[in-house]
């Protein structure tokens, strides 16, 4: 009996592994959407080893996203000193033997006979663990659960983005991909087992409650994080029914203090651009900075369906005041649908590649400007990024610096930059699998891969900001929302608060000058 059961589930197994490895290898799957992470995963400083982003209010990829997402890791809470071990001497290693060499000995390769048997001696030890576990555990076990267990293993230990969707929760994640849902508005990151805001959206329920980008998640309805499984399932707990609240604690590592809040849920906006000043009556977005020189300020909060055509109306709007220069936001941005993002770079970029994705069966594709939809004429461009800008965001950031384009003002941005391909296994859920990486036109990573010291986009022109300066910033972002005037750079006397907005006002400022000197000394 033993035998046959064994046999059945290698045979499982094995198909299920050649169906992994040769959709890793094709690529994504016709009528399948492809994504890439925010994370809910968005939120504030210099970012760690391998984060990953899982946004609750948006799995943001109907096509290719990043998701969004944003770094400093702090403990979920303190927990005393570590008392530190002074390192003993090395003994001194004795000299070889005449004649012994010291090289290190090299391995022969594998035939590929003894691959094949290693692959099923592997099999055949998850089978001996479930026979087991089936017949020994305390208590009567499901050898369902236990083969999604087993399944949940396998795509866990490759990276933060990669999981398991199961049958019940697969028409919801699709709904979800396509925007249809509610939640909190929380963009998080899975930093070495601790969930982190990368960003907040404005206007829902964590924004308005206080929650700030570098809090780190401790607890969903009391129960610790590291009991409810992967970063999309803590995202999915997040997320739920309109007018349902959801009780979240946090801690805060600027204070050391843990706070615990019931948050409502409500339906996720898709409106994804904001300007410098909102109308109190009407809340239309102005979208001028600077009427005497002409200077522009527009904000994308995140890639979706409708932002390249809020964009464009955006721009449009400029044009009609005689806009001479233009700011583009993008700090906490997560990220979301890359084709969002590719479009947009058109819209500034006439030709050559905006971005290359690529796998371990070479480049897979690459998108490219063609000129049809970029803005005529083509104004001088400063870009805002900082270490919440990620995936999509980045995408365009390092378009538009590699082809010099605009002038990058912030700092260091996420890292977040590979592909995730969403696999249906025909009825048994699906499987959410890292296919790819993103590579900016001039050939950079843009993820940040384990023990990296290199990722995301440096900015042209360092600008940091201290975590009050921007808790204070997205206050009054919230303030001019609602129809506040805004006093960001200084209106009416008071300080700078944006430090790095009034840097890339300047910096235009000055291009633009530059120009108008060079133009009047031609004429």
């Amino acid at each position: 009996m033993r035998n046959s059961k064994t046999l059945i589930i290698l045979m499982l197994l094995f198909g299920f592994a050649a169906a992994v490895a040769i959709a890793g290898e094709a690529g994504p799957a016709p009528n399948s959407p492809s994504q890439a992470s925010p994370a809910a995963a968005p939120a504030v400083v210099e970012p760690p080893a391998s984060p990953s982003t899982v946004p609750d209010v948006e799995e943001e990829s109907p096509a290719e996203h990043d998701d969004a997402a944003p770094v400093l890791l702090e403990p979920s809470a303190p927990s005393g000193e570590t008392p530190s071990v002074a390192p003993s001497e090395p003994a001194e290693p004795a000299p070889p033997a005449p004649g012994v060499s010291t090289a290190p000995a090299v391995e022969a390769p594998k035939s590929p006979k003894e691959e094949q048997a290693d692959i099923y001696r592997n099999y055949e030890r998850i089978v001996r663990v479930m026979d087991i576990v089936e017949s020994r555990y305390v208590q009567p076990v499901d050898s369902h659960q236990l083969f999604e267990g087993a399944i949940r293993g396998i795509l866990g230990s490759l990276d933060p983005y990669s999981a398991y969707i199961p049958p019940d929760v697969y028409k919801e994640f699709m709904e979800e991909t396509e925007q249809q849902f509610s939640g909190v508005g929380i963009t998080m990151s899975l930093e070495k087992d601790h969930v982190k805001v990368i960003s907040t959206l404005e206007d829902m329920p964590a924004f308005r409650a206080g929650v700030q980008p570098g809090d780190y998640i401790l607890k969903v309805e009391d129960r610790p994080i590291e009991e409810l499984g992967s970063l999309d399932d803590i995202s999915r707990r997040l997320r739920g029914a309109a007018a349902t609240a959801v009780k979240v604690t946090f801690f805060r590592p600027s204070t050391g203090k843990e706070f615990t809040l019931s948050l409502v849920r409500e339906d996720i906006p898709i409106q994804t651009l904001r300007g410098y000043r909102a109308d109190a009556k009407t809340g239309k977005w102005d979208f001028l900075i600077d009427p005497k020189a002409k200077i522009g300020y527009i904000r994308v909060t995140k890639f979706a369906q409708n932002t390249a055509g809020e964009l464009d109306d955006a721009y449009h709007s400029l044009a009609a005041q005689g806009a001479r220069g233009l700011v583009l936001d993008l700090r906490y941005n997560p990220g979301g649908l890359l084709d969002s993002g590719v479009a947009i770079a058109g819209r500034f970029i006439d030709e050559g590649l905006i971005v290359r994705t690529q796998g371990r069966a070479g480049i897979q594709s690459e998108s490219y400007a063609n000129g049809h939809d970029t803005y005529r004429p083509m104004l001088p461009l400063v870009v805002l990024v900082n270490e919440y800008s990620a995936s999509a965001a980045e995408v365009l950031g390092g378009a538009l610096q590699d082809h010099s384009r605009a002038v990058l003002v912030g700092t260091r941005t996420f890292g977040k930059g590979s592909v995730q391909n969403v696999i249906d296994l025909d009825g048994d859920g699906a499987i959410k699998l890292t296919i790819a990486y993103y590579y900016t036109p001039s050939g950079r990573l843009v993820h940040r891969l384990p023990n990296a010291k290199d990722w995301g986009l440096l900015p042209n022109v360092d600008s940091p900001m201290t975590p009050d300066q921007q808790i204070k910033l997205r206050e009054e972002w919230s303030r001019i929302a609602g129809g506040a005037p805004p006093v960001i750079l200084g209106e009416l006397g008071g300080p700078v608060i944006d430090i790095q907005l009034s840097r890339a006002v300047d910096i235009l400022r000055g291009m633009l000058l530059a120009r108008h000197g060079i133009d009047k000394a031609a004429r």
